[in-house]
């Protein structure tokens, strides 16, 4: 009589577990966007996922905790876009790579872009943990701007203040482009973002 290893029964289970838990996220951004975050219930969410009530609770606490690894599925999207781009020769080039791979994965994501923007609440305990993650959701960034500014290929100044004007300018065109004009011109907010955030960046002329 066989018996399947330890480590390859382990490994099966962790992939089903991960496969389940974006099946609930997936079955509750549908949700969320027919129904809005506070129309909605977790058993609305497992009715969607065709599951019972008490397996959600196997993997969130809350909707609020469900909430939370959506934004942090938002935040990875334009961090990854951020940071995780081919070599460019010119720094407006680096800036218009990084700002085009934000915007199309926003494109893409639209429900989720509304969702998060429209909905997060700063009085949640699921917002007030996002927002101690931070830091380090902002470390890549971060090292990317000291490589830059020690290189300097652009102007010198605190890599975490620019990082996180960096974000902040992105995630406000991002609103301003998919939220309040409804992705009708994304393209002209992201060309905008660009020569904004090139314009800053570009050192002072000696």
């Amino acid at each position: 009589m066989s018996t399947t290893p330890a480590a390859p029964r382990k490994t099966r289970n962790e992939d089903a577990r991960a496969a389940r838990q974006e099946e609930i996220l997936a079955s509750a951004r549908a949700v969320f966007a027919r129904q809005g975050f506070r129309g909605t219930t977790i058993a609305d969410i497992a009715e969607e996922a065709g599951i019972a009530l008490g397996t959600i609770y196997l993997y969130f606490k809350s909707k609020d905790d469900v909430f939370a690894a959506l934004s942090e599925e938002f935040n990875q999207i334009i961090m990854n876009a951020l940071t995780n781009v081919p070599r460019a020769d010119t720094l407006e080039q680096a800036v218009r790579l990084r700002i085009f791979q934000v915007f199309e994965g926003c494109a893409e994501n639209r429900d989720l872009v509304r969702l998060v923007v429209l909905n997060t609440d700063p009085d949640t305990a699921a917002t007030r943990r996002m927002r101690s993650d931070e830091q380090k959701r902002f470390t890549p960034l971060v090292k990317d701007m000291q490589a830059v500014i020690n290189a300097g290929a652009v102007r010198s100044a605190d890599p975490e203040i620019m990082a996180r004007l960096t974000v902040g300018a992105v995630s406000m065109s991002v609103y301003q482009a998919f939220v309040l004009d409804d992705g009708r011109r994304w393209e002209k907010f992201r060309d905008a973002c660009c020569d904004m955030l090139v314009a800053y960046f570009t050192p002072p002329a000696a």
